[in-house]
């Protein structure tokens, strides 16, 4: 409600109402599409979102043809981002191009370059979000795809688009630029892993590879909640028939919690479960039966070492397709670098695409 002292006002209440008006038709402009999206997935029960980086680079392209194996239903949202990150170094520096500008008298010529030449690199950006646009199209009809561009340091423009779009998933590419130089997405791929608060896959296709053959999938599972998330994002996907799936639990030497209250009954499951802590046993049970229930092909693998060592050899082994694990919050910048995780060395080092899951945020 709005109330305006004095009976003489008017003046006061068109001001007012100007205001708000301008103020409501700018939030308009920008919350008509989120509105309605909004409205679309009370409607169709939450369509799942899909936010995909594209940086126009071979191994971009490979990771567009590695979407048609990571089980993603016939009907989704796509925003497909490329980053242009201006202030790169390419052949012809917007560095360079300033600092002469910054040396010459011809100061307004110098800025008028600068602004041409990010409007070419805009350009150039938008082609590779529309080339990439026609080709998850053409693998996902039932997709409802824009693109959008934008401009500054990758990581944190993705980031902070996820943040803002808050997908189901986002998707990024292990390596690789633009041949321009002036774009920059697999070298981030490890920093959105360890920073996004949604679930990351990171992407490594395969253009050679055999669409029709069987899916593979590795879940690493330690008990932890984190992992649960793992095992809930692979039963919620929609695999075709004769997907197979390889639960493995590593056993790193960790002391677990029954083995602090229990020992005698923690050493009698070691002794049958090869020292596997109680809740990774109790977790392997839930995730076998829960995906042998949805008709996945589900084999379980206990093993010991190093998780991230166990889990690369095994999956290439198996030649897996993908590796999901747990992603784990860091509380602060410090915590992150002290502890790292798993999924960031899976990124670094497997040969397969990696999916590092989080609970969705509402």
């Amino acid at each position: 409600m709005l109330i305006v002292a004095g009976t003489d006002s008017r003046e006061s209440v068109t001001l007012v109402l100007t205001a708000a008006l301008e103020v409501c038709s700018k939030a308009a402009i920008s919350s008509v599409t989120s509105d309605s999206n909004v409205q679309l997935e009370v409607e169709v029960k939450k369509m799942m979102k899909i936010l995909l980086g594209y940086d126009g680079s071979e191994s971009a392209d490979a990771a567009l043809h590695d979407l048609k194996r990571a089980g993603l239903p016939d009907e989704a949202e796509a925003l497909i981002v490329s980053v242009a990150d201006i202030m790169m170094s390419p052949a012809t520096s917007n560095y360079e191009i300033a600092g002469q500008a910054l040396t010459s008298r011809r100061l307004t010529a110098g800025l008028m370059l600068a602004e041409k030449q990010t409007a070419r690199v805009l350009s150039e950006v938008k082609a590779f979000t529309t080339i990439a646009s026609e080709r998850v199209r053409s693998y996902f009809p039932g997709w409802d795809v824009r693109a959008e561009v934008l401009a500054g340091q990758p990581s944190q423009e993705l980031i902070r688009k996820a943040d803002e779009w808050k997908p189901d998933l986002v998707v990024v590419g292990s390596h690789g630029h633009s041949l321009a130089g002036r774009l920059i997405l697999g070298s981030v791929s490890k920093k959105i892993v360890t920073d996004s608060h949604h679930s990351v896959r990171v992407t490594r296709g395969t253009p050679g590879m055999n669409e029709f053959d069987p899916i593979r999938i590795v879940i690493g599972i330690d008990g932890s909640s984190e992992a649960k998330h793992a095992v809930q994002a692979v039963g919620r996907r929609i695999w075709p028939e004769g997907t197979e799936v390889r639960i493995i639990a590593v056993d790193d030497g960790t002391p677990s919690t029954i083995s602090q209250i229990l020992p005698i009954a923690a050493a009698t499951i070691r002794n049958e479960k090869q020292e596997l802590p109680f809740d990774t046993l109790r977790m392997v049970d839930w995730a076998k039966a829960e995906l042998t229930a949805i008709g996945l092909n589900v084999s379980v693998a206990i093993e010991k070492g190093d998780p991230q060592r166990v889990l690369i050899h095994e999956a290439q082994k198996w030649d897996a397709d993908a590796i999901f694990v747990g992603g784990r919050r860091f509380n602060s910048a410090f915590e992150r670098f002290r502890l790292g995780s798993v999924a960031t060395g899976l990124v670094t080092s497997a040969h397969c695409s990696i999916e590092v899951a989080r609970n969705p945020i509402s």
